[in-house]
């Protein structure tokens, strides 16, 4: 086999890996981004330093409910758990277990 011809075969290899690398990096990506937004991967929010504005990003609670956790917080000090919400007036047991993978202390 001549020097050339070895240099072409090379370089076919040398396209075919690139290639090769591109598409798996291109189906990683497309992967990633098809998969669902989940509490576990959005970002929590954490219930002892959230403003009102920002519990009422927390889905199913609105600004009352978001208001009660904070005058509840200002008037008891910080929540010591989660499950501490279940004392703030007008958080049920249901409301409770939907807001709880959303939320952090």
């Amino acid at each position: 086999m001549n020097k050339q011809w070895k240099i072409s075969l090379a370089a076919v290899a040398l396209a075919m890996g690139l290639v090769q690398s591109a598409y798996a990096s291109a189906k990683a990506a497309a992967d990633t981004a098809a998969q669902p937004i989940t509490a576990t991967t959005a970002a929590m929010v954490n219930i002892n330093g959230a403003t009102v504005d920002q519990l009422t990003e927390i889905k199913g609670l609105g600004p009352k409910k978001a208001q009660a956790i904070v005058d509840y917080r200002q008037k008891n000090g910080v929540f010591k758990s989660v499950e501490d919400l279940k004392n703030v007036p007008g958080i049920s047991e249901k409301l409770f277990a939907s807001i709880k993978p959303q939320v952090t202390v």
